[in-house]
C-alpha cells in the first residue's frame, strides 16, 4: 500500500502536549504524519500564510488567545485548511458551537487515543474536500441559475417584442382584409357600364377582378417577407388563369414583360393587379396575338404600367377602360394613351 504522507500544523502551547500528540501519530503506520509547531496564536497564523497545511490541531486555551476566539481567528484567516480541536475544556456546548461555526471536530486531550485521533484528521481532511467542492458547486449552480434566469429574462423581452409585433402584423392583416374586402364589394356591385355589356360578361370579368385580387394574397402568403409582392410573379399567375378562363392558346398569344423583378407593397399591388387584369383580358377578348407589357417605378415612388392597346380597348367608352378610370380616382392615378400606341397608367405607392 502507497504511503500517504499529511502536513499537521498543530498550535499549541505546552511542548508536553505536543510530545504527546506526536507519539500518538507516530504508533499510526500509514498515514505518515508530518507535524510542525506554533505554540503562539500570532505564530501559527503566520506559519499558515507561509506554508501549506493538510490539517490543523488547534488548542483553545493559547497565551495569546482563548475561547473560541481561537478559533475564528483562524477560521477567518484560513477558511480553506480543515481545523480539528484538540483541547483541555471538556464542554458540550461549546464543542457544538464550534463544529457549527467550522470546525471539522472537538476533541478533549486526556480522552483521545492514537486510532482515534487519526481517524479524526483523516475524516476532517475528508470532509473539507467534500464541503469544499459542495461549496464549488454550489457556486456552478449559482451561476447556471444566474445565467438561465438572465436568458429568461432575454426569452421573455424578445417573446414581448414579437407578440407586440404580432399584434401589429395582425392589425395590418385586417386592415388589409377590410380593404381587400372593399374592393370585392365594390367589384361585384357594379352595374354593366352599357347595354352592351350582358351579365354573363360582367359575371366573368367579376369573376376575374376577385381572382386577380385572391392572387396577390395566395402570393402574400407564400412569401418571406408579409408586406411585400413580387410583381412578376403575380403577373406570370395573373397570365396563367386568365389564358385558362378565355381558352387562349399560349402557342399563338406570345406574352412579353419587362419589369425587372419588381416588388411593391400589397395596397399599391392590388389596384394595379385589377388594372392590369383589365388590359390582358381586354387582350385575349379580342384575340390579339402579341402582348407587351412594362412595369417601370419612377423616382422610387411612381409605378408606370405600359401595354400596347390596339383593338376595342382604344375605345375611350368601353367598361374595361371605365373601370380602371373609376380605380385610379379613388387613389389619385392616372390612364392616358400615346400615339406610339400604348396605354400608360401611372399611380403612386398607395397606402391604407
Amino acid at each position: 500500500m502507497e504511503e500517504k504522507l499529511i502536513k499537521v500544523l498543530i498550535i499549541e502551547d505546552s511542548i508536553h502536549d505536543f510530545r504527546i500528540i506526536e507519539e500518538m501519530l507516530k504508533e499510526i503506520e500509514n498515514p505518515i504524519f508530518d507535524l510542525y509547531q506554533s505554540q503562539r496564536l500570532e505564530d501559527g497564523l503566520k506559519t499558515l500564510v507561509n506554508d501549506e497545511f493538510d490539517i490543523l490541531l488547534l488548542d483553545l486555551n493559547l497565551p495569546d488567545s482563548t475561547g473560541l476566539d481561537t478559533f475564528a481567528s483562524v477560521y477567518d484567516q484560513a477558511p480553506e485548511i480543515p481545523v480539528v480541536i484538540l483541547t483541555g475544556y471538556n464542554d458540550e456546548d461549546l464543542a457544538i458551537r464550534a463544529v457549527r461555526e467550522g470546525a471539522q471536530d472537538y476533541l478533549v486531550k486526556g480522552q483521545v487515543n492514537s486510532q482515534l485521533l487519526s481517524r479524526s484528521i483523516s475524516y476532517a481532511i475528508e470532509r473539507k474536500l467534500i464541503e469544499d467542492e459542495l461549496i464549488r458547486h454550489r457556486y456552478y449552480l449559482n451561476e447556471l441559475v444566474e445565467q438561465r434566469t438572465e436568458e429568461l429574462e432575454n426569452v421573455n423581452l424578445n417573446l414581448q417584442e414579437e407578440i407586440r409585433e404580432k399584434e401589429v402584423l395582425i392589425e395590418e392583416i385586417y386592415r388589409r382584409i377590410q380593404f381587400t374586402l372593399k374592393l370585392i364589394s365594390g367589384v361585384i356591385s357594379l352595374e354593366p357600364f352599357s347595354a352592351d355589356e350582358d351579365t354573363y360578361d360582367l359575371h366573368i370579368k367579376n369573376q376575374t377582378r376577385v381572382n386577380a385580387i385572391t392572387l396577390l394574397n395566395d402570393i402574400l402568403e407564400q412569401s418571406e417577407d408579409f408586406a411585400m409582392v413580387n410583381f412578376d410573379k403575380y403577373t406570370e399567375d395573373l397570365i396563367g388563369y386568365l389564358f385558362d378562363i378565355y381558352e387562349a392558346d399560349k402557342n399563338i398569344v406570345k406574352v412579353n414583360m419587362d419589369s425587372n423583378g419588381i416588388l411593391m407593397d400589397i395596397n399599391t399591388a392590388i389596384p394595379l393587379g385589377l388594372i392590369l387584369n383589365e388590359l390582358i383580358s381586354d387582350k385575349l377578348e379580342n384575340n390579339v396575338t402579341e402582348i407587351n407589357i412594362s412595369l417601370k417605378l419612377i423616382n422610387n415612388e411612381v409605378f408606370k404600367l405600359s401595354m400596347n392597346y390596339e383593338g376595342a380597348f382604344s375605345n375611350d367608352e368601353t367598361p374595361e377602360l371605365r373601370f380602371i378610370q373609376t380605380i385610379l380616382e379613388q387613389i389619385g392615378g392616372s390612364v392616358d394613351f400615346t400615339e406610339s400606341g400604348k396605354i400608360v397608367v401611372c399611380l403612386k405607392e398607395t397606402r391604407i
